[in-house]
């Protein structure tokens, strides 16, 4: 049978089939060190849990309103500055991000991204059959410029997709980087889609949020934060008119989130529980970072990371062959370069969403892998 022409370009995501080559391998008996996913090694904290539980056996077993329950919307709204009714709940940030796109990618038009960025903005654009536009950030720090925003837009663009914290490199945009984008972008009557998926997980610089911009669609969400990436909860802020064409999708795509889970993160929001459990993460992640910076900066070129869980140092080399190789001789999975835009030929995301025990042992991989390279 034949497959859709819109999934024509597109392939099975290089992460997830690193995760089944490391699952596999570690059926086969092999000890694999995994640092090629991103997701928290946290649980989920047991309070939200028994308040999930809670919820369920008071009856938040049902539907909710496309734009989720109301003490969620008003605790989110409180926290960003905003009107409730810009506040919509969704089934993760990865269905916003589908939502958004669905609603404002024509056919045929253009979309921004910034190089290296998350791999699932360029899956979007592709499902929308629109021309990729990447503007590459090496030499900007990972951050994207304004100046060299301004020299592609054009009537033919429609959105630009911005995430910093940023998946892979961890850098974080300050403020008047990140307000001067959107004013270039209004300019030119482009949407500018804000994920802000990691704004909670920061450590030298805080987050500017670009919630309440008039062109901006904010997409966050708890899987990063309170280590539910299991859960499904995520949001987006717009304004009126955006909104209302993102309902249009969400209403057959995501529906609502799961009602129960909903109730449990609006009481942890309410009464501060939540900022309490990822100031705990971060602290443990501020550990990790720094010790992972430490040992890869005698190694590669490599930018610290601000935020999120991801270092993305520059190898050197073929990174699709040095990702191969690590995890055939020493058993640690990284992830690639290349699923991340233009100019990452060499470069490998390492995620340290993972114990210190892990980080250690396969930071010795790492150093033995390279030492024995240059020695060979």
């Amino acid at each position: 049978m034949k497959e859709a022409s819109r999934l024509s370009q597109i392939s099975t995501s290089l992460i997830r089939r690193m995760f089944e080559i490391v699952e596999k391998a570690k059926r086969d008996g092999r000890e694999v060190i995994n640092l090629s996913i991103g997701e928290p090694d946290f649980r989920t904290d047991d309070e939200i849990i028994e308040r999930a539980c809670r919820a369920m056996r008071e009856g938040y077993t049902h539907y909710t309103s496309n734009f989720g329950i109301p003490e969620l919307r008003q605790a989110i709204a409180e926290r960003y500055g905003v009107d409730e009714k810009n506040v919509m709940v969704t089934a993760g940030a990865s269905e916003a991000l589908l939502n958004a796109s669905l609603a404002f990618i024509e056919e045929g038009c253009k979309v921004v991204i910034p190089s290296p960025n998350f791999l699932s903005y360029f899956v979007y654009a592709k499902m929308c059959k629109a021309k990729i536009v990447q503007i590459r950030t090496h030499q900007d720090g990972f951050v994207l410029n304004p100046d060299k925003l301004n020299e592609v837009l054009d009537k033919d663009v429609s959105m630009i997709f911005l995430n910093y914290p940023n998946n892979p490199t961890g850098v974080v945009a300050d403020a008047k980087t990140l307000k001067s984008i959107v004013e270039v972008a209004r300019d030119y009557d482009v949407i500018v889609v804000s994920d802000e998926i990691y704004d909670r997980i920061y450590y030298d610089k805080k987050p500017t949020t670009l919630a309440g911009y008039e062109n901006v669609i904010v997409v966050n969400g708890f899987s990063k934060s309170l280590a539910m990436t299991g859960w499904r909860v995520g949001f987006v802020i717009a304004s009126d008119d955006l909104m209302d064409s993102m309902l249009k999708v969400h209403q057959v795509n995501g529906v609502c989130a799961p009602a129960f889970a909903q109730k449990a993160i609006a009481e942890v929001l309410a009464d501060g529980t939540a900022d309490k459990i990822a100031r705990k993460m971060v602290e443990e992640f501020r550990r990790r970072r720094d010790f992972i910076y430490s040992k890869l900066k005698n190694l590669f070129d490599v930018v610290k990371p601000e935020g999120a869980f991801y270092v993305f140092p520059n190898v050197g080399t073929n990174c699709m062959e040095f990702v191969e190789r690590i995890l055939l001789e020493k058993g640690v999975a990284l992830t690639p370069g290349t699923p991340f835009g233009e100019g990452n030929e060499s470069y490998v995301r390492i995620s340290y969403a993972t114990s210190m025990e892990n980080l250690k042992v396969a930071m010795e991989r790492i150093e033995e892998f390279v030492y024995g390279d240059q020695t060979a």
